[in-house]
């Protein structure tokens, strides 16, 4: 600050040199660290008793004048707390001056000097408290000094008073500012009579300095070496709730051998709460260990660390007298620490988050960031970074510390302490920071904009799951977040946009990766979903490696398997929508694009594998397909599209999820019907796995069109692939199973041998579409009571399929379910029970309680059981598949609802049947 180096010239001027600067105040150090401060720790003063004033209106004052001018208020509270109330007062008023004149030109001259005059004042009266605190003023100084405070005090607040009126706020807009500094043209005399009295009074304070300094006779100063140093230039968070686990590990990393350096480096996600952390532990630090000197660097540029090591140097007294040039006050400030000052201290370097600008960029010493750090071992050095990549350069060979989401009770504590009138219950709150993935920026965020609109948990959470546009305005929602150096206002998307910029810069992969995750459920995110087919893996994983740095990705301990936070995805995405729609749409349809083509393709016997990678892609699949694109697509947008539909439909009509599979199915007709040729292979493809999903869901409507399109697609396959194409044979299988359930049973059975003739042709007798073949003509003969025949042709294809694909293969679960249907019907009950209960065992582990398949079987084993009068047996098993099924994920399935229906159908008879017996035998 300007204004300390005249006072500091003025009383280096004098033979005495024993005006030293301070670092110390007693919690009394203006929040404003861009100067820097002295005190004296001379003795007493000779000859101050004399000392007279000049108060604003010219009267001369002198100690031992009336009451009436030595300001009763002063004398009542005492002369150091006097000091304290005006340091208070003057170091704010300075502040707004300072940031108000710096913002505009129009500024009138007497606010402009002001600016410069009251940190003069604010610094004299610091050293003048420090010698009270001393007890180094006689009382005919302290009589002489009282009525100079008192009216410091009283010109500051009526000078506050005026800026109320007069200066903008923070917040306040282009125009309002240009009308305020106009405003403030009327204030101008007053302000100047005000900065004319406190020009005296600078006058006053720096005489009684120059005074005191060549008449004392002072003890010897402590050195600048033995001094302790308080350098942080935010106060504490009186919101800080939690994190004890992160300062204890900061507590126990620090903890080092002998000779050896303590060093801590945090890392994570912006907004994640790093810097709010350091600043509670800096606090700590300074409270537990009173001779710990606390040095706060904003290491997010190389200018911003320039400019806090010359803040160190000034307090220091590294540059006084002219000594030392900006050229090298790194290296100034790195010699001292590492060598002269005596006493142990903490370094915070926070926001090192640019890698080219800490370890690369040299500052004006010609030197780099990274080389002038101090290093010794009574120096401990507390890092902040955003990427694990520099953390662990900056603490190596020692492991950095991840700062992580908080807990559900550490946000809950947040939100009662920012929200105190907040009604809200447990359960609420425990919803509203799950939305907002318990990170505490979002957290802050969101409490502020409801303080703000006076709302309610209830009435944000739902405004914020009303629809993504205004969940992406309100997480662009700027506040004023403690402890942020750089940027006045924040947000979440502000925060993060930094880091997306440098990964659009630096990583191209990494950026267009995390485009594609922003499209994707949360979690869950298969590696296989991500790594196109003909990409370089090291590439792949550089791209992960820098996503994951940035806490933007995490994943298993193979790395095979991702997850990201939802606040990351729906920023990415409102990032992306900032630059252009076309951007947004094109990172979404790229989404679309990987899917289509990962998700695997159904064919009539699945290969190993598929049901388990269907699964983990399905939830990814469903998020893509109900995006709503703004612009239209094209005809090949639309195609894939359709491939995803088709292929997706197929699985979940598989998984019993009947609905969605034919809806899926009819989407990708319509869609390859638009664009593609009758004749088209990949539309008779998607066109036959429709006519399965309609015959199967059993409607009449259905069955009906199922049979239209059935024979048109075997007359087009006929003609275009052959009648002995294996999926030629493949519609006339399916055409023969829509054919039976409409009820044609001799047309039906008709149509199944000739499949079943070609195939074995074609295919041979035990590939696995023969065997099909044969399954379904084994049902029509069961149907047409052709019982021994359908047992053994089902006996066949049960015993094949058991030996090729194993017991808990979906397709031999069907035929094994089948075969205990046919041997019921034949009479061999036992082997029918025994088949039964087996398949029914198995389809609860490999399926699901509620899959309908599952639901199916347990259904015929409590009928099988019934009609043995195993009634009991029967009873707790009925009972048993409703209480699972009503929990299950597919409870709302409609097929699935009907056959529990039909069980508790069941239940009801054998209970009232149970009733009847014993009324009977009470008879």
């Amino acid at each position: 600050m300007a204004g300390s180096g005249s006072i500091f010239t003025a009383i280096s001027s004098s033979e005495s040199t024993n005006v030293m600067p301070s670092a110390r105040f007693d919690g009394c150090l203006a929040a404003d660290m861009r100067g820097t401060f002295f005190t004296s720790e001379n003795g007493s003063v000779d000859g101050v008793s004399t000392l007279t004033w000049i108060n604003p209106v010219g009267k001369l004052v002198k100690p031992g004048a009336p009451s009436s001018q030595q300001m009763d208020p002063v004398s009542a509270i005492g002369l150091a707390a006097a000091i304290v109330q005006f340091i208070d007062i003057g170091a704010k008023v300075a502040k707004r001056l300072h940031s108000f004149s710096n913002d505009l030109d129009q500024v009138p001259k007497a606010f402009r000097q002001m600016s410069v005059n009251l940190p003069l004042i604010v610094d004299g009266l610091r050293r003048i408290k420090l010698q009270e605190d001393s007890d180094k003023l006689d009382e005919a100084t302290r009589t002489a000094l009282r009525p100079v405070v008192t009216e410091c005090i009283r010109s500051t607040e009526e000078l506050g008073g005026i800026l109320d009126k007069t200066l903008p706020s923070a917040t306040a807009s282009s125009w309002e500012r240009r009308k305020k500094a106009l405003l403030s043209l009327g204030k101008d005399r007053k302000v100047e009579e005000i900065s004319e009295a406190l020009d005296r009074y600078v006058q006053v304070l720096t005489f009684h300095q120059v005074i005191s300094a060549g008449t004392s006779h002072p003890e010897a100063p402590p050195a600048y070496e033995t001094l302790t140093f308080w350098l942080v230039p935010l106060d504490r968070n009186a919101s800080f709730v939690g994190r004890e686990d992160i300062l204890r590990q900061i507590d126990l990393t620090f903890q080092v051998k002998e000779g050896s350096q303590p060093k801590v480096a945090l890392y994570g996600l912006g907004g994640i709460g790093k810097s709010q952390i350091t600043l509670e532990y800096c606090y700590r630090r300074s409270k537990e260990e009173d001779k710990c000197s606390v040095f706060w660097v904003n290491a997010a540029t190389a200018a911003r660390f320039e400019e806090s090591f010359k803040r160190i140097a000034d307090s220091c007294g590294l540059v006084t007298g002219g000594q030392g040039s900006s050229d090298d006050i790194t290296v100034l400030v790195k010699d001292y620490l590492e060598t002269k000052h005596s006493r142990p201290w903490l370094m915070v370097l926070d926001n090192i988050d640019d890698k080219q600008a800490f370890f690369v960029e040299e500052l004006r010493s010609g030197r780099t960031a990274s080389d002038t750090i101090p290093r010794c071992s009574q120096g401990s050095l507390l890092f902040t970074t955003r990427t694990i990549d520099v953390a662990v350069d900056l603490v190596a060979p020692a492991e950095p510390i991840m700062v992580t989401a908080m807990t559900k009770e550490e946000g809950t504590q947040l939100v009662r302490n920012r929200l105190p009138g907040e009604k809200a219950d447990a359960s609420l709150i425990a919803e509203f920071l799950q939305e907002l993935d318990h990170i505490p920026l979002a957290i802050s965020q969101a409490v502020a904009f409801m303080a703000k609109r006076r709302k309610t948990v209830a009435q944000y959470l739902q405004q914020y799951r009303s629809n993504e546009t205004a969940r992406m305005r309100m997480l662009n929602y700027e506040f004023s977040d403690h402890g942020r150096q750089d940027r006045s206002l924040e947000s979440v998307a502000k925060t993060w946009a930094i880091s997306f910029d440098w990964i659009r810069n630096n990583d191209r992969r990494a950026i267009d990766l995390l485009y594609v995750i922003s499209f994707l459920q949360h979690q869950s995110i298969p590696k296989e979903l991500l790594l196109d087919a003909d990409e370089d893996e090291f590439e792949f994983e550089d791209a992960v490696a820098t996503l994951k740095g940035f806490s933007f990705l995490d994943a298993n301990a193979d790395d095979t398997v991702f997850k990201t936070h939802r606040l990351v995805q729906l920023t990415t995405r409102s990032w992306l929508q900032t630059q252009s729609l076309e951007a947004l749409e094109a990172a979404a349809f790229e989404a679309l694009k990987l899917l289509s083509l990962n998700f695997p393709e159904p064919i009539t016997n699945p290969l190993e594998g598929y049901f388990i990678t269907c699964a983990n892609m399905l939830p990814h699949a469903e998020l893509l397909l109900q995006y709503k694109f703004q612009k239209p697509l094209g005809r090949e947008e639309e195609l894939v599209k359709a491939r995803l539909l088709d292929y997706v439909g197929r699985y979940v009509h598989w998984i019993s999820d009947y609905q969605t599979g034919l809806a899926r199915l009819r989407e990708a007709c319509r869609i390859k019907e638009k664009h593609l040729d009758e004749r088209d292979v990949d539309r008779l493809r998607t066109q036959g796995r429709l006519v399965w999903s309609l015959f199967v869901n059993g409607d009449a409507e259905e069955i009906k069109a199922a049979m239209e399109l059935g024979y048109r697609l075997l007359e087009l396959r006929r003609e275009v692939l052959g009648a002995d194409h294996p999926e030629t044979i493949d519609c006339l299988s399916d055409l023969a199973g829509v054919v039976e359930v409409a009820g044609d049973l001799e047309k039906s059975r008709t149509l199944q041998e000739e499949a079943v003739e070609r195939s074995v042709r074609v295919l041979g007798p035990t590939h696995q579409d023969t065997l099909n073949c044969k399954a379904h003509l084994a049902s029509v003969l069961q149907e047409l009571d052709y019982i021994e025949q359908a047992v053994v042709l089902q006996r066949e294809v049960y015993n094949v399929k058991l030996r090729e694909l194993g017991p808990e293969n979906p397709d031999l679960l069907a035929a094994e379910h089948n075969l205990a249907m046919i041997l019921s019907d034949a009479g061999e009950d036992e082997e029918a029970l025994r088949l039964t209960r087996q398949n029914f065992e198995t389809k609860r582990r490999v399926l699901g309680v509620d899959h309908r398949e599952t639901l199916i079987t347990g259904h015929f084993l409590a009928v099988e059981l019934r009609g043995l009068e195993r009634d009991e047996e029967c009873r707790r098993l009925c009972e048993m598949i409703i209480a699972e099924a009503r929990q299950g994920p597919r409870r709302n399935n409609v097929h699935s609802i009907r056959i529990v229906n039909q069980i508790s159908g069941l239940l009801d008879y054998l209970n009232n049947h149970a009733a009847d017996t014993a009324t009977q035998d009470v008879s």
